[in-house]
Parts: C-alpha cells; structure tokens; sequence
C-alpha cells in the first residue's frame, strides 16, 4: 500500500476528487493547508493557501492515481502543487478491527 499526499490550488481542489473517484478511489482525506515552497522568497508570516488531499491506494493503481492528479492539477504554471508517495506498511479499520489492504 502507499499514501499518496497531494498538495494542490484551491481551485483544483474538485478537479482532483473527481479525477481520484474517476479511477476508483473514493475514500479521501482532505485538509486546508497553508506553506511556501523551497524556491520561493521568504515570506515572513505569510504563506500560500493550498488543499492537501490525502488517499491510500494498492500497489497496483499508485502509476493510474499520480496521473489522475497531476492532469487535473496541472495548470502549467509555478505553484500548481506537489505529490509525495511514501509506503505504508500496515492499517487497522478501528470499528471491523481488519488489518492490512482495505477497501478504501
């Protein structure tokens, strides 16, 4: 399994949910955020406004998922946001007690 963080615009926030339901994922978390990026001045208590989107995925729909994202978010422009993707080597659904893969 891997969590795939995607920290978009605002307005891509829709864009990027329905492209994410579009290739079968359907249970996300999603956060308003606020940062800068490496290469931008220094803000001095003021930073950018973002949507940070987060879902877990199998393995196999990880390459289907990234793609889904960045197509929606992508505007060709500086700032259009980022996509981590780290290993998540295990889950609990809290209320089934299931472990592991998950119907997310």
């Amino acid at each position: 399994m891997k969590k795939v963080e995607a920290i978009v615009n605002e307005s891509a926030e829709n864009a990027v949910i329905e492209a994410m339901r579009k290739v079968g994922i359907s249970g996300v978390t999603v956060s308003k955020v606020q940062g800068q990026g490496a290469q931008d001045p220094p803000l001095v208590g003021e930073y950018f406004s973002r949507v940070l989107i987060v879902c877990v995925v199998d393995d196999p729909k990880l390459d289907e998922i990234i793609d889904a994202i960045a197509s929606a978010a992508c505007t060709g422009t500086k700032g259009d946001g980022k996509v981590y993707v780290t290993d998540v080597c295990d889950a609990l659904d809290i209320c089934t007690k299931k472990r592991g893969t998950m119907d997310i």
